[in-house]
């Protein structure tokens, strides 16, 4: 999996901190990950370790963040120091992670989406069930398959796409964070039937999709038919994976 973000973290936190989508994202995640209260966490492609951070604070028994990037690692571990919120770090690609951990809760906020192929994408999955201790989940945010450019670019939710074309049997988009220079990344898109066929091969027992999940504060916190575009061409889908 090639997606470092030591060059952008500035541009990244800075997107992250003011998505508007965020707060919603991670209440979903929270809901289909149910009882988390003394729970193990891992929290893959972890960032600044926002969503276990979030899992601790709502009683979560640890929360451990893994990514590639260093960059990202060393504000996620000053953050948690500086917080004193207990949550620990480790740099490792999710393809090469060591084994002997397994933990209740896995989260993947958008991990899957960098698979640059079908078969990255199974052995992606296939790296990550060791970890998730038999009876667990494994909680995904992916680039939903729905999700089409010709509908909407996203700019309003804080993440513009630049350009979808079509990639082997899916799609590429190029996207791009503000900032000065803006940051550009490259997801993948694929079908749902791929992502149920890498699931199931990888092990799992069963796999379950989700939209995310919109409150009425939030629709009443916005100018009316800002989230048109967030309920009808969203970006983002969430998975539950049970071993």
């Amino acid at each position: 999996m090639s997606a470092s973000y030591d060059s952008i973290v500035d541009q990244y936190m800075a997107y992250a901190n003011a998505s508007p989508t965020r707060p919603i994202e991670v209440r979903t995640m929270l809901r289909l990950s149910g009882e988390v209260k003394g729970k193990s966490v891992l929290d893959l492609a972890c960032g600044s370790g926002y969503y276990g951070r979030e899992f601790l604070r709502h009683g979560a028994g640890s929360a451990h963040g893994v990514d590639q990037s260093q960059g990202m690692i060393d504000f996620a571990r000053a953050l948690s120091t500086y917080r004193g919120d207990g949550m620990t770090f480790q740099t490792h690609d999710v393809m090469d992670m060591p084994s002997g951990s397994e933990h209740d809760i896995v989260l993947a906020a958008y991990l899957f989406n960098y698979a640059a192929s079908l078969d990255e994408l199974q052995r992606m999955f296939s790296a990550v069930i060791p970890h998730v201790k038999h009876g667990g989940k494994l909680v995904v945010q992916t680039l939903n398959p729905d999700y089409r450019l010709g509908l909407g670019d996203y700019a309003a939710y804080g993440v513009k796409v630049l350009e979808e074309t079509p990639w082997k049997q899916g799609a590429r988009l190029r996207l791009e964070f503000p900032g000065t220079p803006p940051a550009l990344i490259t997801n993948y898109r694929w079908e749902r039937a791929h992502y149920e066929q890498a699931i199931r091969a990888a092990g799992f027992s069963a796999v379950s999709w989700h939209e995310p999940v919109l409150e009425r504060a939030d629709i009443d916190a916005r100018a009316e038919g800002y989230w048109e575009g967030y309920v009808h061409n969203c970006m983002s889908v969430n998975l539950v994976c049970e071993r």
